[in-house]
């Protein structure tokens, strides 16, 4: 299993092993299927020749053969191979944990009638979980720092990552879109760092108060900068940053557009039989965001039922039901839970939410250049 031997994660799945053998047919028949949509989520994110797909194919077939051997600890090769297709380009963890998630929707469409379903979501949601947190850690150790994130960047890392004269990539996130730029590292004359960006994007970067820097060699990390000073020079802002500190980057990254709202809706989930009435946060073509001010417990890559009222253009709300999978859960204080939710929408129904979307986007942006004509005014 891919766990070390020395965890209590592995010791616990080792006592309770024997359950999922029942699953043994369909996990040695869901190999290939495994295999190929890692390698096809790989092209999506860099494209492959011939000789690196092979490469690819015999890393992700070991990775597979040796996550559900339930008896033998992780062993060096197979962690190897995987810090392998990270350093070829690819952010593995990220792939990981969908294609993880995939496997649990497949065994929940195969085994629906099967009393012991839950018992089994339950093993392997408690083994995934563990298993991204493993492989993350060796991520980390890969990148020869062995802390944890929000530590300060040492003066060898910053003239790695932003030395004078470097472009370097962006994000903000303005009401839920993530805007992301090019910029120029600088340093001033007492050598701090400063960093030289659009016009616009410094009004963004300074209502923030922070500015995040990406690289895909920084996986599964990036970095976060306080703004201290900003300065406006005609069509460029040079933005002062303070304490350049290492964040998890996984939760900055989104392939679409999940727009906030001004004011919550009010939604729906259907789950384990029973409805929870939730206020909608954020949403997306293919995603959601729904916010109950109690944790109803439900158990993470569950399949539920959303009910979402979508407003219109001449102001009617139109109400759409889709299935979709719990990916995670985030909690706020004690007693409120975040459910963020990928939803598996027909065409027709993701016309919708996409149309919605970008409705708001719009209006955000408008927003956005009234804030820099503003800006403008006052100079």
């Amino acid at each position: 299993m891919i766990l070390p031997k020395d965890s209590e994660a592995y010791e616990k799945l080792l006592k309770e092993r024997d359950g999922l053998e029942p699953l043994r047919p369909f996990i040695e028949g869901y190999k290939d299927l495994f295999v190929s949509h890692f390698l096809e989520e790989i092209r999506k994110e860099i494209g492959s020749s011939k000789i690196r797909e092979r490469f690819l194919k015999e890393n992700i077939e070991e990775f597979y053969d040796s996550l559900f051997d339930f008896q033998t600890p992780a062993v060096k090769s197979v962690a190897d191979r995987f810090l392998q297709i990270k350093n070829r380009g690819v952010a593995p963890l990220l792939l990981l944990q969908k294609l993880l998630s995939s496997f649990i929707l497949r065994l929940v469409s195969d085994y629906s009638d099967d009393r012991e379903l839950f018992g089994y979501i339950k093993l392997f949601s408690a083994y995934f979980d563990d298993v991204l947190e493993y492989m993350k850690s060796l991520l980390q150790e890969d990148t020869e720092r062995d802390f944890a994130t929000r530590v300060a960047l040492r003066e060898d890392e910053l003239d790695k990552w932003l030395a004078d004269g470097k472009s370097i990539r962006l994000l903000n996130v303005y009401k839920g879109i993530p805007v992301v730029y090019d910029a120029t590292a600088r340093r001033s004359s007492k050598g701090s760092v400063v960093l030289q960006m659009p016009y616009e994007k410094g009004l963004l970067a300074e209502r923030e108060g922070r500015v995040v820097c990406f690289d895909r060699r920084m996986e599964p990390f990036a970095i976060e900068m306080k703004i201290e000073r900003v300065v406006y020079e005609k069509r460029i802002a040079l933005i002062e940053v303070d304490s350049p500190a290492w964040i998890d980057s996984i939760a900055q990254r989104r392939k679409r557009v999940r727009v906030a709202l001004g004011t919550p809706l009010k939604g729906r989930i259907n789950a384990l039989g029973r409805q929870f009435d939730v206020d909608v946060i954020d949403l997306s073509g293919k995603g959601v965001c729904l916010q109950t001010d109690v944790g109803y417990g439900l158990p993470l890559y569950e399949q539920v039922e959303v009910t979402l009222p979508i407003p219109q253009n001449d102001g009617s709300i139109r109400n759409i039901v889709m299935r979709g999978t719990l990916q995670y859960i985030s909690k706020l204080g004690d007693t409120k839970r975040r459910y963020h939710i990928f939803l598996h929408a027909n065409p027709k129904k993701e016309e919708i939410l996409s149309a919605f979307v970008a409705r708001r986007e719009l209006s955000l942006m408008k927003e956005i250049k009234s804030i820099a004509g503003m800006r403008k005014g006052v100079e």
